[in-house]
C-alpha cells in the first residue's frame, strides 16, 4: 500500500517540476554601447547562444544605452525615465548589464527601477570590490586583460622597446583600461616609460603618430570620435593608426584583431556573454547564486594578424605556442574540412525528413557531378587524340568536333563551329563538296564509308593526304540523324609507300643492270686496255692514232653509261670527298650559261660560304646539269627563267621522315623554273628509269633517274612540286656531316711506277692479255692465272715469291674475296686487291682483312697504276 501511494505522489511531484521549468524568464539586457558596436555585439550573442541551448524558455530584452557617445547627467536621467515607463508593468528573473557605464547605472538605479531582481555583469573594468558591499544580488564576470602580458610581447618583438604610448579618451571604460595599464606598468617602471595621450583630435592624434620613433609602440583603447563632422568608430580609428603609425599597435581585444593591430593576448566578447549568461542559468535552475559571486575573466587567447606581422617583419617562431594567426593564407583542406564540420552539425540538427532530403540533394548533385566529370573526360579525350573527328546533322551543319580538327583547318575553339556549315566556315571546297557527296551516301543508304583517300589543304595552305571515314549517327529512336567522320593524316604513309615503290622500281631495274655489267665491263676493259697499248705503239700524227683514240673516247664514254646505270640501281660512296658545293654548283652554272638562248634567264642565289660536305664533284655537277636540262628543255619554247638556290636547313624529325632522310642540317639546293611544268598525273613517275615524255631522239629516260640514284647515293633526297605554268620546283637535301680536317685529295702528274711481283687473276682471256702488257709498261713483273686454283697452287707453290694480288671478283670456282680468305690462312702477309664491276664490292672487300684495296671497272692505265701504289703502299704500312 505504500508503494502505491509513492508512486501516486511521484506523479504529481513530475508535473509539477515541469511546469515549473517551463514558466517563461524575461531578461533585461543593458548594453553600454550603441548596436553595432563589435565587443558589445559579441557579447550580446554569446548570452544568446548559451539561452538558446539551455532549453528555457527565455525572452531576451535588449536595451542599448549608447553611452559611449552620449553620457551626460541628463541623457542619463532621461533613460532612467524611459525605462521606468517603459517596463512598469514587466517581471524580469534577472538583468544583465555588460561594461563599467551600464553597471554603474544599474547601481544608482537599481532599487527605483527594478528593485529586488538579481544583476548579472560582465564586461568590468579595473573592478572596485566596495562596489558591492550589501549588494548580495549582484554577481558577474570582469574583464580583466593580461595587460603585463601584452606588455612582454611587445617586448619581445621590439627589444629596443622604450616608450608605451596609450591611446584613450576620458570616458569611464577608456579611464578604467587605463588604470589597469597603469597599475601593470609598475612591473615594468625604470625599463619602459608609459606615455598616455588622452582626447586628442584625429588631426592631432595622427600628426603626434606619424613622428612616433622605432624605439616606441601603441596601445589602443576603443573610443569615437568625430572629425569634420564625421563620426569614426573604434575600428575605424584604429585602421587609421595602422596606415600612419611607423611603429606596432597593440590591443587586448579580440574584436579589434584585424583592423591593424599586430595582436596579442586578447579578451573575447563573447566569452563575456556565455559566462554570464551561464550564471544566470544556474541562477533560475537553483534560485541562487554560487558562493564565488565574482569571477575572473575568461581564458584568454594568443590571436595575431599575418598581414600585421609581414609588414613589421616579425618572426612566427616568436609568436606563442598554440597562437591563432588571422589574415594568413588559407590552405584548400582547411576549407573544405570546415565545410564538411558545417555539414555534419547541419545533418545533427535536421529533422529525419530534412535529413533524407538532404541525402537526396547530394545523390543528385554526386550524380551530376560524376556526369559533369564523365563529359569533361571525354571532352578532354576527343581533344587529345591526333585523329580529326567531327559530326554533322542532315542539313550538313556542324554539331560538334574535336581540337584536332579546328587546328587542322586554322578554326579555333570547337565551340565556334557549331551550326555552321563548310561554306561558311571556308574550307577546302574541293574537299567540302566531296565530304558533302560523301555524307549524303553515307545518310541515304544507312551504311558507312571507309578508308577514302583524298588531299586536302590545311590552315595553312599546305596539301595533306587523309584517311576518311563516314559512318551514320543515330539518334535515341535509332534514326539516322546525321554522320560523324573520322580522318586521319596518311601524307607520311602516302610517301613512305611512294619510298617504297622507287626502291622496288630501282631494284628491278638494279638486277637486271646487275646481270649484264659484269660482262658489259670486261668488254670494255679488254677495249680500254688493248685500244691504250696499240696507241702506244703508233706516232700521234697518224690517222691510225685518231682512230685509235676515238675507239678509246667511245670506249670511256660506254665506261660512263655502265656507271649511270649502275648508279641509280646500287648506292656507292666511291669518290667521295671534302666538297665545296658552291664552287661546284658556280662551275655548272658557268658551263650552262654559256650554252643557254637568249630569251631563257637563269638566276643564282648562293651564300658566301657553307659548310663541306662528303661528296663526289663529279656527280654534283651531273645533278645540277640533269635538272637545268630539263627546266631549259622546257622552257626553251617560249623563254622564262630558271632560278637555283643555296641555303642551310634543319630538318625536324617528322618533316625529315616524309621525304626518307634523318633529322638533322642540311644543304638545301632548290632549281625552280616558270615552265609549263609537270602534270599531276606523271609527277609521282619522272623519277622512274627509262621514263620520259620527250620524242625518241631526244631522251633515254635515265636523266632524272640517275639524279634521284646520286642524291640517294650521297644519304640525301629530292622533291618535286609544280604548278603549272607558274612554277615547277625540284629541292635537293644533302646532308652536313663534321668532316676530318687531314683529309686530303692528291693529285699525281704522272703515273705510279714499281718493280714489284704482280700476281694478276682473270677468267676473261682478252683481259688476261691485256692488264698484263699495261702492268709490264709500268715496271712490274707479273705473274698471270685463269682460276683462282690455278692461283692458289701459285701460291701455295711460293708463299715468298708474290708482293701483291690482283683477283677479279666474279671467277667460277670462287670469286675473289674467297680466294682472298683462303688464301690468309697460309700466306697472310701477301696483300689482295679486287677489280669488279660491282658498286658494293667496297662492302664486301671489308669481310677479308687481307683485301687491301679495290679498283672498278671499266678502268683506265691510270687508274690502275694508282690503285696498285696505292694497296703496295698499305701493305707496307701494316707491315711495318
Amino acid at each position: 500500500m505504500k508503494n502505491y501511494l509513492f508512486f501516486i505522489l511521484l506523479l504529481t511531484i513530475i508535473p509539477s517540476l515541469a511546469m515549473a521549468e517551463g514558466v517563461k524568464k524575461n531578461v533585461l539586457f543593458l548594453n553600454s554601447y550603441q548596436n553595432g558596436y563589435a565587443w558589445s555585439d559579441k557579447i550580446v550573442e554569446g548570452a544568446r547562444d548559451v539561452f538558446s541551448k539551455s532549453g528555457m524558455p527565455i525572452e531576451l530584452h535588449i536595451e542599448y544605452m549608447d553611452t559611449k557617445r552620449f553620457n551626460s547627467p541628463e541623457y542619463l536621467s532621461n533613460i532612467s525615465k524611459h525605462y521606468s515607463l517603459k517596463y512598469r508593468d514587466y517581471t524580469f528573473s534577472a538583468i544583465i548589464v555588460s561594461d563599467n557605464n551600464a553597471l554603474d547605472f544599474m547601481l544608482r538605479h537599481h532599487d527605483n527601477l527594478f528593485p529586488g531582481v538579481p544583476v548579472i555583469f560582465c564586461g568590468i573594468n579595473n573592478f572596485k570590490p566596495q562596489l558591492l558591499e550589501k549588494k548580495m544580488n549582484y554577481a558577474g564576470v570582469l574583464e580583466s586583460p593580461d595587460i603585463k602580458e601584452n606588455i612582454r610581447l611587445a617586448l619581445r618583438f621590439q627589444p629596443h622597446l622604450k616608450k608605451f604610448v596609450v591611446i584613450g579618451n576620458s570616458s569611464v571604460t577608456s579611464q578604467a583600461i587605463m588604470a589597469e595599464i597603469d597599475k601593470a606598468g609598475k612591473s615594468f617602471k625604470g625599463e619602459i616609460i608609459f606615455d598616455y595621450w588622452v582626447d586628442y583630435s584625429l588631426a592631432d592624434l595622427l600628426f603626434k603618430i606619424r613622428n612616433l620613433q622605432e624605439d616606441e609602440v601603441v596601445f589602443y583603447t576603443p573610443f569615437y570620435t568625430e572629425s569634420h563632422h564625421e563620426a569614426y568608430s573604434a575600428e575605424e580609428i584604429l585602421n587609421i593608426i595602422y596606415q600612419n603609425s611607423p611603429v606596432m599597435t597593440f590591443t587586448v581585444w579580440q574584436f579589434l584583431l584585424g583592423h591593424g593591430t599586430v595582436g596579442g593576448k586578447l579578451v573575447s566578447g563573447h566569452d563575456q556573454g556565455q559566462q554570464a549568461a551561464n550564471i544566470a542559468i544556474n541562477l533560475f535552475q537553483t534560485g541562487s547564486f554560487p558562493t564565488e559571486r565574482i569571477m575572473p575573466s575568461p581564458i584568454e587567447r594568443y590571436m595575431f594578424d599575418d598581414k600585421v606581422l609581414k609588414k613589421f617583419k616579425i618572426n612566427k617562431k616568436l609568436l606563442p605556442t598554440g597562437s591563432t594567426v588571422i589574415n594568413g593564407p588559407t590552405s584548400f583542406y582547411k576549407l573544405n574540412k570546415r565545410f564538411f564540420w558545417t555539414i555534419i552539425v547541419s545533418l545533427v540538427t535536421l529533422t529525419f525528413i530534412l535529413v533524407l532530403l538532404i541525402i537526396s540533394v547530394l545523390q543528385r548533385r554526386r550524380v551530376e557531378k560524376e556526369i559533369k566529370a564523365q563529359l569533361s573526360f571525354q571532352e578532354i579525350l576527343m581533344n587529345t587524340i591526333p585523329l580529326l573527328v567531327f559530326w554533322k546533322d542532315k542539313n550538313q551543319k556542324y554539331l560538334g568536333a574535336n581540337r584536332s580538327f579546328t587546328d587542322f583547318f586554322g578554326l579555333g575553339n570547337p565551340q565556334t563551329i557549331i551550326g555552321s556549315n563548310d561554306r561558311k566556315l571556308q574550307l577546302d571546297m574541293d574537299f567540302a563538296r566531296h565530304a558533302a557527296t560523301w555524307d549524303r551516301e553515307v545518310i541515304e543508304s544507312g551504311h558507312p564509308r571507309l578508308r577514302i583517300s583524298w588531299t586536302v589543304s590545311n590552315g595553312k595552305g599546305k596539301p595533306i593526304w587523309l584517311e576518311i571515314n563516314k559512318v551514320p549517327l543515330y539518334d535515341g529512336g535509332g534514326r539516322v540523324m546525321g554522320t560523324l567522320s573520322t580522318a586521319q593524316d596518311i601524307t607520311r604513309r602516302i610517301s613512305l609507300e611512294k619510298q617504297l615503290l622507287q626502291s622496288q622500281k630501282m631494284e628491278a631495274v638494279g638486277t637486271l643492270v646487275g646481270g649484264i655489267s659484269h660482262d658489259f665491263n670486261n668488254i670494255l676493259t679488254s677495249i680500254m686496255n688493248s685500244v691504250e697499248l696499240a696507241i702506244t705503239d703508233i706516232e700521234k700524227e697518224s690517222m691510225t692514232w685518231t682512230d685509235l683514240d676515238r675507239a678509246r673516247k667511245a670506249a670511256y664514254r660506254g665506261s660512263r653509261l655502265v656507271k649511270q646505270i649502275l648508279t641509280f640501281s646500287r648506292l656507292s660512296q666511291e669518290g667521295f670527298k671534302p666538297t665545296n658545293i658552291i664552287e661546284v654548283i658556280r662551275e655548272t652554272i658557268d658551263f650552262i650559261t654559256s650554252s643557254l638562248p637568249k630569251n631563257i634567264d637563269i638566276q643564282c642565289q648562293l651564300p658566301t660560304d657553307t659548310p663541306l660536305i662528303m661528296a663526289d664533284p663529279t656527280q654534283i655537277q651531273q645533278i645540277i646539269m640533269n635538272l637545268c636540262t630539263n627546266s631549259f628543255q622546257s622552257l626553251r619554247a617560249r623563254g622564262g627563267t630558271i632560278r637555283l638556290s643555296l641555303k642551310q636547313i634543319e630538318l625536324e624529325e617528322e618533316a625529315a621522315q616524309l621525304i626518307g632522310v634523318s633529322a638533322g642540317r642540311y644543304l638545301n639546293v632548290e632549281i625552280r623554273d616558270n615552265g609549263p611544268g609537270i602534270h599531276a598525273d606523271i609527277i609521282n613517275k619522272i623519277f622512274d628509269p627509262f621514263f620520259t615524255t620527250k620524242g625518241k631522239t631526244e631522251g633515254t629516260g635515265l636523266g632524272l633517274a640517275v639524279v634521284h640514284g646520286l642524291i640517294k647515293g650521297h644519304n640525301g633526297a629530292i622533291t618535286v612540286s609544280s604548278l603549272p605554268n607558274i612554277r615547277t620546283s625540284f629541292e635537293i637535301y644533302l646532308p652536313i656531316k663534321e668532316i676530318d680536317n687531314e683529309l686530303k685529295i692528291k693529285n699525281h702528274d704522272l703515273l705510279p711506277v714499281g718493280d714489284e711481283h704482280i700476281l694478276f687473276i682473270e677468267d676473261d682471256q682478252e683481259q688476261l692479255e691485256t692488264t698484263p702488257r699495261i702492268l709490264k709498261t709500268l715496271g712490274y713483273k707479273i705473274t698471270t692465272a685463269s682460276s683462282p686454283n690455278a692461283a692458289y697452287k701459285l701460291i701455295t707453290d711460293a708463299p715468298k715469291y708474290f708482293h701483291l694480288v690482283v683477283s677479279d671478283y666474279d671467277m667460277p670456282e670462287m670469286n675473289g674475296i674467297e680466294l682472298a680468305k683462303k688464301v690468309e690462312k697460309i700466306a697472310p702477309h701477301i696483300p689482295f686487291m679486287i677489280v669488279s664491276g660491282r658498286r658494293n664490292i667496297t662492302e664486301y672487300a671489308a669481310k677479308a682483312p687481307n683485301v687491301i684495296n679495290v679498283l672498278m671497272k671499266p678502268y683506265s692505265k691510270t687508274a690502275l697504276a694508282t690503285t696498285i701504289r696505292q694497296a703496295i703502299a698499305k701493305s707496307e704500312f701494316s707491315n711495318e
